[in-house]
């Protein structure tokens, strides 16, 4: 198969093959060689910062010299944004050889997730990066990827999100989070709540793993400018004064904070220790200071073309920072809001916070193209009855922009902000890049 054949093949697999447990995945990957095992692994789950604080970690390690590959999900516009090495997605060609290599090893087919995993860890085993850090898709305890042997786990914050398959509470959802923990092998994590620490703090204790805990008190923002974030934050291996990370959102400094609690415990474990490795403690520093500097995400907070701004927050933990980063970073431009959902998030809540706490211009409510979609009329209906505003809605994603960017261009000092899912913030991509499906 060429690329398009193999990209709509994987894109088609949800359709007829489903995930039973880990046990066919294991059996792959055994057939594969484990390739898995043949890099350091940093294993990350969380409800929301996963990508965000991934990808922070990684700018970290590059700028300190090392190879590293990254595996996230989902993808906004290309499958191959799932796999990247150096901050690069993986080429087309490599994309269908790493197919090839795991298809050829199929007997009981594979989810699309398994698939994408397995693909992964072949690619990584060619290019043999100093580290790889793998995302969960969903949950950890029983995630595809929580088949690795990491170095080093990350638990970002903890919230209520994929209920129906996690569990219906915070303590039920930490668990699943904290299924990714290893014997001995040290855990960093975002201190959120009393409830999922505990759970954390508690499996950690029962495996013999030492945890790291990064809280709020941990850090503090010092000033804010108009191009960055600085602030300071001190944890049990290093004080650091006035970081700095691009403006785009108060979200990422926690974020970026348990990325930097996470690189220097690798270092430690890379016995780069500071009193006993001259100047070691300068390079950590300096890679810190640079690669937050250079850390961005996409799809978070970004600014795809003048004022217009794309977020992926899809449940109400994510939605409450959003509308606070609004609040404090976005001052200056009256707001038109698009906003799309799909039908098993708590979209009523996410459009609950979104009217109390931000005032809009427009609200223009659209649909993704997802089975999952929230039908558009009952998003509209939602937003009627927060807010007094009239509500435009539009099935079709390129309707609703073209009618959002009318606005912008209409209202003096205006910016479209477009939130909600995801699936919205690639719909979006894609129609400014004139992409089609």
């Amino acid at each position: 198969m060429n690329y398009r054949e193999t990209v709509e093949y994987i894109l088609s697999i949800p359709l007829f093959a489903q995930k039973i447990g880990t046990e066919n995945l294991a059996s792959l990957l055994e057939r594969l060689g484990n390739p898995q095992d043949k890099s350091k692994v940093i294993h990350i789950a969380g409800t929301n910062g996963k990508g965000s604080t991934a990808k922070a970690l990684a700018t970290i390690l590059m700028h300190a010299g090392f190879h590293v590959g990254l595996f996230t999900s989902p993808h906004l516009v290309s499958i191959n944004e799932r796999i990247r090495y150096d901050d690069e997605m993986i080429s087309d060609e490599d994309f269908t050889w790493a197919f090839e290599q795991v298809r050829k090893k199929f007997i009981v087919h594979p989810s699309f997730f398994e698939v994408m995993f397995a693909m992964a860890a072949v690619y990584y085993e060619k290019k043999q990066p100093d580290y790889v850090i793998y995302e969960t898709g969903m949950g950890g305890r029983l995630d595809a990827t929580n088949v690795v042997r990491p170095e080093l786990c990350i638990i970002t914050s903890v919230g209520l999100d994929h209920m129906e398959y996690l569990g219906d509470t915070i303590a039920k959802i930490a668990g699943e989070k904290a299924g990714i923990i290893k014997p001995s092998v040290p855990v960093v994590y975002f201190k959120r709540d009393a409830v999922s620490s505990g759970i954390i703090e508690t499996r950690a204790k029962e495996l013999d793993s030492a945890v790291t805990a990064v809280e709020k008190s941990n850090y503090i923002i010092n000033e804010i400018d108009d191009k960055t974030i600085d602030f300071s934050f001190h944890n049990r291996y290093y004080n650091y004064d006035h970081l700095r990370i691009p403006k785009t959102s108060l979200y990422q400094v926690e974020n970026t904070c348990l990325a930097v609690a996470s690189f220097d415990i690798l270092m430690q474990i890379r016995d780069m220790v500071y009193e006993k490795n001259a100047g070691a403690d300068v390079r950590i520093e300096q890679a810190v200071r640079s690669g937050l500097l250079d850390f961005s995400w996409e799809g978070r907070m970004e600014e795809i073309a003048p004022d217009l701004f794309v977020d992926g927050a899809h449940n109400p933990e994510a939605v409450e920072c959003y509308c606070r980063t609004l609040r404090t970073l976005y001052t200056k431009k009256k707001k038109i809001l698009v906003f799309a959902a799909v039908k098993d998030k708590d979209y009523d809540t996410m459009i609950r916070d979104l009217t109390e706490e931000l005032s809009f211009e427009k609200i223009i409510v659209t649909s993704v193209d997802n089975k999952r979609k929230a039908p558009v009329a009952l998003i509209a209906d939602r937003f009627r009855k927060y807010t007094g505003h009239a509500v435009e809605a539009y099935e079709d994603i390129a309707e609703a922009m073209n009618a959002a960017i009318r606005y912008k261009e209409q209202i003096t000092d205006s910016a479209v902000y477009c939130v909600g899912s995801l699936y919205l913030v690639g719909e979006v991509k894609r129609w400014l890049s004139g992409i089609k499906e």
